[in-house]
């Protein structure tokens, strides 16, 4: 089978083969080939997951290079990722940060699989993997238990409303460490005056956003109250030496958020 693609906030790409296609209750999940590129999609024409063939770690998608800009403010000895897909941030995640252990959490346990089988997720001691919803599972989680929270949570045409509630903010907040950052994807910021920002402030001191070309927000919410700005751009360049990757234009982007 043959399918035709478009990148969110691209162009539309040659055809792609379907090398894989299952479904659950949430919808269908495809595996698409193109030379030298795979897709992973959820029954929709867009990406939810980008992966080079010969370059597993590389970054396909702006808003991943952005989410990874926390790494220049602190460097975690643990971070969880809310929402897997097809892994992308993990990859990169786990080979630039040797000393850093990881859990995932994914709703579908079909969306894991597949990324194990097909997206060359690392599979050792330091990734554990829970199938379960985001926003109990943070509810549950203990206090103080991890440095970065990421997240980024999305079925096949919208973002989960959990991750702009007032209440995930404050369970983020209880569970990160005192100098913990929530990293969220949004495809269009909350309103300054709603609940969700109320809390934010209420419960974090440093709040920051970079906007991506192609219709991204990602907002960084920190609880510490002493950020080294100076400091960040060595981290990374040292990141962009170890990833391959461009940072530095995307921390120049950086600003703090208006409420």
């Amino acid at each position: 089978m043959k399918l035709k693609f478009l990148l969110t906030g691209a162009s539309a790409m040659p055809e792609g083969k379907i090398v894989h296609s299952t479904s659950d209750t949430y919808g269908n999940i495809l595996v698409v080939d193109y030379p030298r590129y795979r897709v992973l999609s959820f029954d929709s024409i867009y990406e939810q997951s980008g992966f080079y063939l010969e370059k597993p770690h590389a970054l396909v998608h702006e808003y991943i290079r952005i989410m990874m800009l926390v790494l220049g403010f602190m460097q975690p000895r643990h971070a969880t990722l809310l929402g897997l897909g097809g892994g992308s941030l993990l990859r990169s995640l786990h080979h630039y940060l040797s000393h850093c252990d990881f859990h995932v959490v994914e709703l579908r346990s079909k969306v894991y699989d597949i990324a194990r089988d097909y997206f060359d997720i690392p599979d050792d001691e330091r990734v554990w993997v829970s199938i379960e919803d985001a926003g109990l599972q943070i509810q549950s989680s203990k206090n103080a238990s991890t440095d970065i929270i990421f997240a980024d949570l999305y079925d096949a045409y919208h973002m989960s409303p959990v991750q702009a509630q007032k209440q995930f903010a404050q369970q983020c907040c209880r569970t990160l460490t005192k100098h913990g950052w929530l990293v969220i994807n949004f495809h269009r910021l909350p309103e300054p005056g709603s609940a969700f920002f109320i809390a934010l402030t209420e419960h974090f001191s440093t709040l920051l956003v970079c906007s991506g070309e192609f219709g991204n927000h990602i907002l960084f919410a920190g609880k510490s109250t002493s950020v080294d700005y100076d400091g960040a751009p060595g981290k990374l360049k040292k990141m962009e030496k170890i990833l391959n990757e461009t940072f530095m234009p995307l921390f120049h982007r950086l600003k703090p958020v208006a409420i």
